[in-house]
């Protein structure tokens, strides 16, 4: 018996009764009907192939009388592919017409049943896969065309698994993307080299029941199916995973269905490749079941008997679909990498104009800054030599020659220490005081500092700077000049200490004075005075700029404690 359904339209007479019969015994179900009308309304019922993949072809029985009538209904109802027309006759039809949608004519009187019986299901069986495969590759269009529209790296994934259960009438499906062991990042597998490689769970999507996998990594290794796959790039199927043997060359980890109750049949297990035939990921498939739409109970051992083999037509519609995956998910990864790029483009653009701002910010600070020493101290001095000169004149004109003289000699030492100030502004702005490297320019500095305050410094180096880049060096420097600046004119110190030291990680650099202090209560006082309080906005901002940090530890009498590190 076939396990079908048939439609029969046929004359109400006696001499069909033994055929009638003969259907009804060869078909799971037979319909019958004597009126082209209620035919016609029963066939209009019967679902439509293009809905369902699961639907088979329409098998009709039509009386020869019947053909004209109805031949034009089916010719514009129906494709000729969805349907399997018979029709009967008695000995007393003497002529048959053409009928191009007709499969076989049948006398009633004389045949042969098993011979038409098993030309029938050979027929159908042709049918079938036509259909099935009609259907693959109208769904892989569809499939394929969703794709190509998506942008979205999840939802590509999603889209494919869904599409993917439904092509093959799989009950569960889950993908794995390969990544890199270190870095995490996306990756492909080239050359059997996978050393350095791991499969990531991306998506899973289950039938029957709900089960939510955590995000997990593998090794890859060739004992497994899916490492198999992977280092390969071969697809793999198995009829049932119960059957494989200890001589395999891959087994399944039946890990997942010992923890959750699933129970693993059937497998089909496809790489997804790129445009280069690189390995970047890998579908499974669970459990092709007979009828699509079934949800399996997997506590009724009779469940299993509807789980079936998969098929080389699923094998070839899967490849076809996993290489197209593989490619669009490639086109999308590296895409978003590439905004992943221009945006990080975009925010070093962004720095780059904080940068310069900085920069420019800087550079008018230092002229302010030598613009106001040269106001403060040399422009001041000369004319209050004038001033000396004209006074020293006047006395001496007067016959006050000891006060002219001492008028005389305080120009002097007036014009010694403005003498000092110029040279201590022209050693700053030399460049090449910097090309002996860090260490011996603070060296120098500090002793022409010694020399002209009076302070006594201590100056302590460890380290290796001849691998400073000068940018770094010049601005170490002048942190350094601006922070004894500062001691110098606020700190009221007599001793300073500044211990300049290099590891491979940064620099730091830390300058300790004796001086008055101030009171350091809380962090918020703390960036107060780094901001604004005590002059020390410049250092912020250069300490900023080497994306460094610096900090400040004082108290009242008990001097300041200044302390830079700028990373490598």
């Amino acid at each position: 018996m076939l396990n079908k359904n048939a439609f029969y339209l046929g004359s109400q007479v006696s001499i069909y009764d033994d055929f009638i019969y003969f259907l009804k015994n060869a078909f799971c179900k037979i319909n019958i009907f004597t009126n082209v009308n209620d035919f016609v309304k029963n066939i209009e019922s019967f679902p439509s192939h293009t809905s369902n993949a699961d639907v088979h072809p329409i098998i009709l029985f039509i009386e020869y009388p019947f053909l004209n009538e109805i031949n034009n209904y089916l010719n514009n109802r129906l494709e000729y592919s969805e349907y399997i027309l018979m029709s009967f006759y008695h000995e007393e039809q003497r002529s048959i017409g053409y009928f191009d949608n007709v499969f076989d004519f049948v006398n009633v009187i004389e045949f042969n049943k098993q011979f038409l019986l098993n030309k029938l299901k050979n027929e159908i069986n042709i049918r079938e896969n036509f259909l099935s495969l009609k259907y693959c590759f109208s769904e892989f269009y569809e499939v394929d065309k969703a794709i190509s529209l998506e942008n979205n790296t999840f939802n590509l994934l999603e889209t494919v698994i869904t599409s993917s259960i439904r092509l093959t009438s799989s009950d569960a499906a889950i993908l794995y993307l390969v990544i890199d062991k270190n870095s995490y990042n996306w990756t492909t597998i080239k050359d059997d080299n996978y050393d350095d490689k791991l499969l990531k769970f991306i998506i899973s999507k289950n039938m029957s029941i709900d089960i939510d996998l955590d995000v997990h990594t593998s090794t890859i290794t060739q004992d497994s199916v899916l490492g198999y796959s992977v280092i390969t790039g071969k697809p793999i199927r198995i009829d049932d995973v119960c059957t494989l043997n200890a001589d395999s060359e891959y087994h399944y980890n039946n890990y997942f269905d010992l923890s959750s109750g699933y129970i693993t049949k059937s497998v089909l297990t496809i790489p997804m490749k790129n445009h280069e035939n690189n390995v970047l990921g890998v579908i499974q498939l669970i459990n092709k079941k007979e009828n699509p739409n079934q949800k399996i109970d997997y506590k009724d051992p009779s469940g299993m008997s509807s789980i079936i083999p998969y098929t080389y037509m699923d094998e070839l519609i899967m490849t076809l679909l996993a290489d197209r995956t593989g490619i669009m998910l490639e086109n999308i990864l590296m895409y978003n990498d590439m905004q992943h790029l221009l945006e990080g483009l975009k925010n070093q653009n962004m720095a780059l104009d904080t940068l310069i701002q900085r920069i420019q910010k800087a550079q008018e600070e230092e002229r302010k800054r030598i613009v106001r020493e040269l106001h403060d101290g040399p422009a001041q001095a000369m004319a209050n030599f004038s001033f000396k000169l004209e006074l020293a004149r006047k006395y001496i004109t007067d016959n006050m020659i000891e006060k002219g003289l001492h008028e005389l000699d305080l120009l002097a030492e007036s014009i010694d220490f403005t003498s000092k100030e110029i040279r201590s502004i022209l050693y700053d702005m030399k460049a090449s005081n910097l090309d002996n490297g860090l260490a011996k320019a603070l060296e120098n500095r500090l002793r022409f500092f010694e020399e002209n305050t009076g302070l006594k410094v201590n100056f302590m180096f460890s380290g290796d700077d001849s691998k400073l880049e000068h940018h770094i060096v010049y601005s170490l420097y002048r942190m350094v000049v601006e922070t004894l600046t500062h001691i110098h004119k606020f700190a009221k110190a007599s001793m300073v200490t500044v211990d300049l030291r290099i590891y491979e990680t940064g620099i730091s650099i830390q300058v300790t004075d004796d001086g008055m202090g101030f009171d350091v209560k809380t962090n918020a006082d703390k960036q107060k005075a780094i901001n604004a309080g005590f002059g020390l906005s410049l250092l912020k901002e250069r300490v900023e700029f080497l994306k460094g940090r610096f900090d400040i530890q004082s108290a009242p009498g008990k001097g300041t404690d200044l302390i830079i590190f700028i990373p490598s």
